[in-house]
C-alpha cells in the first residue's frame, strides 16, 4: 500500500510517527512512573498511620496491663479479696460497708484521669463485684457463664484484651459496647485464686488516636484482632463498612504489608500493621480509584497536551514535507513535458542540498537533449531544404508554365472558364511553390498562394465553402515560414467543414501587436471536445523521430509547431481552441520581423 503513496505523504506520515510514537511512550512511562509512586506514597503514608494508631494503642494497653496489676500490690485490696474468694463458703455474702468503700475508693483513685476508661470492674471469687461507678444494679455475677471468660482463664494470670461486648451491669440507658482489658487475679506467693479484674475502655479512645490523622477520601481503616474481631471502624464517603456482616478476607497469619484486595467489584489496597504486644491489627482500605485520581488528572493533562504538541507537530510536519516535496513534485511535472518531447522545461534551484543539485542536473540534461534535438531537426530541415532544391532543379519550370498555359487557352477556346481559373491558380501555386527562396517569405506571398489554393477549393465546393480574410494593414510586409498557412486551410477545409452539407466559412487573419505577429485559420466546422482538444495540444509537445510515417491534423501542426520553434526560437508557439459545433481556430504567434531588418541582419553577419 505504501508503494503507491507519493512521497509528500510518505514524508508527512514519517514525520508525524517520530514525533508521535516517542511522545507516546513518554506520556504512557511518565503516566506509570507517576501512578506507582502516587500509590508507593499512599501506602507508605497509610503504613505510618497505621503503625502509630498501634503504638499508641499499644501504650494505651500496656498502661491499662500495668493498672490491672496494681491490686495484686494493694495489701488491703488483697485482704479483702482473700476473704471473699472462696466461691462455696462466701456465696452470697456481701462485704461490709467499710470493705465496699475501701475497695470503692481504691478503684476510683486508680481510674482518676483516665477519661479513655468507661469503668473498672474488680469481682472477687464469690461473684461480688466491686466497681467505680455507682449506677451497678448487678451485686454478683456468675463470671464463669460470661462469654470471654474462657479467653481470660486460659491466659493464666495474663492480661487479655476482650472485643466490643454488651455489658448488662451498667445502668439501663448506657447501650454503648465497649472493650475490656482482663486478667485473673491470683494471690502473690500461693497463687490463689483471688478473683478477676475487668477493665471497661470507651471505643473513642480509636476516634481520639485518629483526630490529628488525614483519612483518605472513600476509604476505611479498622482495628481487628487474629480472630478478626471488630475492635474500631471508620468509613469516608463510600468506603467499605461491612465488616460484621461480610468481614474482607484477613488471615491470623497475616502480618504487616500491603495486600491486594478486591470487595464488591472494586480494587483495594490493604494497607495492615500487626501488634506484637497487643495482637491488634490496624488495617486501612485504600480503593484504587482513589489513588489513581491524581494520576488520572495527569493521564488528561498528557492527552491534551500531546493533542496540541500532536497538531503543532502536524502542521510542521505539512509544512517541511510540502518544502521537501515541492520541488520533486515539480521535478516530476517538468519530467512529463519532457517525455512529451518539450525539452524547453526548467526547474528553479533554490536550495544547495540534493535536492538542488538534482535540479540543475535535470536543467543541464534538458538543456543537451533540447540541443541534440533542435541539431537534429535542423539537420534534416536541411536536408529537407536540400531535396526540394534537388527536386527544384530537376524540374523544368519553363516547360511546366508552358504546358499550363496551353491547357489554359485549350479551356478559354472551350469556354471552360472553371478550368482555365483552376489551371491558373494551379499555375499560381506550383510557382510559389518550386521557386527557389528562403525558408520566409513576406506575408503577402503567402496570402497569395493561400488564395490561389482555395480559388481552387471553391471549384470543387462551390457555395459550400465561403472565404474571408482580414489582415491588418502594414502587416502584408512581415516575414512569415513558406508554405505556413496552407496546411492549416486544408485541414479547415476536410477536417472541419468539407463533409458537411451546408458547407461553412473559413476566416483567415493576419494582425500585428507591438513585437509579434499573429496569424489566425478559424472555421465553423464540427470542431472538438475538450478531451480531443486536449489530446491534440499534446501532440504538439511530442517529438516526431525524422522519417515518421503518421499522417493526419495532429502531424501537419505538429510539424509547423516545430518548424516556427526551429526558425525563430522558443518565442513562438501555436495554439488551438474550439468546441464542438463551433468549429476551431488556429493561432501562430511568431516574430514580427521586415524584410528589410532580416537582410540588413545578414549582411552585418
Amino acid at each position: 500500500m505504501l508503494a503507491k503513496w507519493g512521497l509528500r505523504w510518505k514524508l508527512l506520515l514519517l514525520i508525524i510517527l517520530a514525533i508521535a510514537v516517542p511522545l507516546s511512550l513518554q506520556g504512557a512511562a511518565t503516566y506509570r512512573i507517576f501512578s506507582s509512586s502516587t500509590e508507593r506514597r499512599a501506602t507508605e503514608h497509610a503504613e505510618q498511620i497505621n503503625e502509630q494508631i498501634n503504638r499508641n494503642l499499644d501504650r494505651t494497653l500496656a498502661e491499662m496491663q500495668r493498672l490491672s496489676l496494681t491490686p495484686l500490690y494493694d495489701p488491703n485490696v488483697l485482704d479483702i479479696l482473700g476473704k471473699y474468694s472462696d466461691v462455696v463458703s462466701t456465696a452470697g455474702v456481701r462485704p461490709t460497708i467499710e470493705e465496699r468503700e475501701k475497695m470503692f475508693l481504691y478503684i476510683s483513685g486508680a481510674a482518676y484521669g483516665r477519661q479513655e476508661v468507661r469503668g473498672i470492674q474488680i469481682i472477687a471469687g464469690n461473684g461480688f463485684i466491686f466497681t467505680n461507678t455507682d449506677s451497678t444494679l448487678i451485686q454478683f455475677a456468675d463470671y464463669r457463664r460470661l462469654p470471654w471468660i474462657a479467653g481470660v482463664i486460659g491466659a493464666d494470670g495474663a492480661w487479655s484484651l476482650l472485643p466490643p461486648h454488651p455489658i448488662d451491669y451498667y445502668a439501663p440507658g448506657d447501650a454503648g459496647n465497649y472493650f475490656s482489658v482482663a486478667r485473673v487475679l491470683r494471690e502473690p506467693g500461693s497463687n490463689r485464686h483471688l478473683g478477676l479484674i475487668v477493665i471497661d475502655l470507651k471505643l473513642n479512645v480509636f476516634a481520639d488516636m485518629l483526630a490529628n490523622y488525614r483519612f483518605e477520601e472513600n476509604g476505611s481503616l479498622f482495628v481487628v484482632n487474629d480472630n478478626n474481631d471488630l475492635f474500631y471502624a471508620k468509613t469516608s464517603g463510600d468506603g467499605v463498612n461491612a465488616w460484621a456482616e461480610d468481614p474482607p478476607s484477613i488471615r491470623p497469619s497475616d502480618r504487616s504489608g500491603v495486600y491486594d484486595r478486591e470487595i464488591d467489584g472494586r480494587r483495594y489496597l490493604a494497607v495492615m500493621d500487626d501488634s506484637d504486644y497487643s495482637g491488634l491489627k490496624v488495617i486501612s482500605y485504600i480503593p484504587e480509584s482513589e489513588l489513581l485520581k491524581e494520576s488520572g488528572q495527569l493521564r488528561r493533562f498528557t492527552i491534551l497536551l500531546a493533542a496540541v504538541f500532536m497538531t503543532a507537530a502536524g502542521v510542521v510536519a505539512i509544512f517541511f514535507a510540502y518544502r521537501i516535496s515541492q520541488p520533486l513534485v515539480k521535478l516530476k511535472q517538468k519530467m512529463l513535458r519532457v517525455e512529451t518531447g518539450d525539452f524547453s522545461q526548467r526547474v528553479p534551484v533554490e536550495t544547495q542540498d540534493e535536492i538542488g543539485q538534482l535540479g540543475r542536473g535535470f536543467n543541464r540534461m534538458t538543456e543537451e537533449i533540447d540541443r541534440l534535438v533542435n541539431e537534429v531537426y535542423a539537420v534534416e530541415l536541411r536536408q529537407k531544404e536540400a531535396e526540394l532544391a534537388n527536386l527544384q532543379s530537376q524540374i523544368n519550370p519553363h516547360f511546366i508554365y508552358n504546358t499550363l498555359e496551353s491547357i489554359n487557352m485549350m479551356a478559354i477556346r472551350g469556354s471552360n472558364y472553371d478550368v482555365s481559373d483552376m489551371v491558373t491558380a494551379l499555375g499560381g501555386m506550383l510557382r510559389y511553390a518550386i521557386t527557389p527562396t528562403d525558408r520566409t517569405v513576406p506575408l503577402e506571398e503567402e496570402l497569395a498562394s493561400v488564395g490561389a489554393y482555395l480559388r481552387i477549393q471553391q471549384l470543387r465546393y462551390g457555395d459550400r465553402l465561403r472565404i474571408e480574410f482580414d489582415v491588418e494593414a502594414g502587416a502584408e510586409s512581415l516575414e512569415v515560414p513558406k508554405l505556413i498557412l496552407q496546411p492549416l486551410v486544408e485541414n479547415a477545409i476536410f477536417h472541419g467543414i468539407g463533409d458537411r452539407e451546408e458547407g461553412g466559412e473559413i476566416w483567415i487573419g493576419a494582425a500585428r501587436f507591438e513585437e509579434e505577429l499573429l496569424l489566425t485559420v478559424r472555421d465553423d466546422g464540427v470542431g472538438m471536445g475538450e478531451d480531443e482538444l486536449a489530446r491534440l495540444r499534446e501532440t504538439l509537445l511530442s517529438f516526431e523521430p525524422p522519417g515518421s510515417s503518421r499522417r493526419g491534423r495532429g502531424l501537419a501542426l505538429r510539424n509547423i509547431a516545430q518548424r516556427i520553434r526551429l526558425i525563430f526560437g522558443p518565442s513562438a508557439e501555436l495554439h488551438i481552441d474550439g468546441s464542438p459545433g463551433q468549429g476551431l481556430a488556429i493561432t501562430i504567434t511568431i516574430p514580427a520581423t521586415e524584410r528589410r531588418a532580416r537582410d540588413d541582419q545578414a549582411y552585418a553577419g
